[in-house]
């Protein structure tokens, strides 16, 4: 692909993900991503094939942006604190990208695509099972014990984005806040229920 036809995807993938977050996907087309580029519809079918193949792309996008805050989180020392890690790191990617997690959070669901969210929510349950392997946590069901703590954190997340959780204070206030709050839930699957400290990265 040229310079050029690559700015153009790029600017492609911008637009659309900008009516994502603010707009929605129902009324979303590619003639409207064309107009509002100042280009031919038949121009953006050179890009993609479909408007659903932009917005997967959209999507994907964003998915391997949270993929990258996740895996940064694996480098904490032991399993708690990988786990640990890995909320803290979900919550990062919110409040740094935010409208790629409206785009990809906050919208009807895309589906399982290449680099969606089967690859996050992975990361997610090996963090999980690492910790049960290690007795850290109560041994049971791995995706049972991830959907409820993805819940919890996306919860917390979303809440903060969408104006919800303002009285929290500042982002450094809500950080400890949303810690706090992560750490008592996970607290509860851990084989001693003796509440402990967190492990440090």
């Amino acid at each position: 692909m040229t310079t050029d036809g690559l700015s153009t995807r790029t600017q492609l993938l911008d637009i659309a993900r900008s009516i994502v977050v603010h707009e929605g996907t129902a009324d979303f087309s590619l003639r409207e991503v064309a107009r509002r580029a100042g280009l031919s519809p038949a121009a953006v079918y050179r890009h993609f094939a479909s408007k659903e193949a932009l917005l997967d792309e959209v999507c994907a996008i964003g998915f391997q942006k949270l993929c990258m805050y996740l895996l940064g989180a694996t480098s904490a020392k032991t399993p708690r604190a990988r786990l640990d890690a890995s909320g803290d790191a979900y919550l990062r990617f919110a409040l740094e990208n935010p409208e790629d997690y409206r785009a990809i959070f906050m919208t009807p669901s895309r589906g399982k695509k290449p680099g969606s969210p089967g690859e996050a929510f992975q990361l997610l349950m090996d963090r999980v099972r690492e910790c049960m392997d290690a007795k850290v946590l109560k041994r049971g069901d791995v995706m049972e014990v991830s959907v409820s703590i993805w819940a919890h954190v996306h919860g917390l997340a979303s809440l903060r984005l969408s104006g919800h959780l303002a009285e929290a204070g500042s982002d450094a206030q809500f950080k400890s806040f949303y810690r706090q709050s992560v750490d008592k839930l996970v607290s509860s699957f851990e084989v001693n229920t003796v509440h402990k400290q967190r492990g440090t990265s």
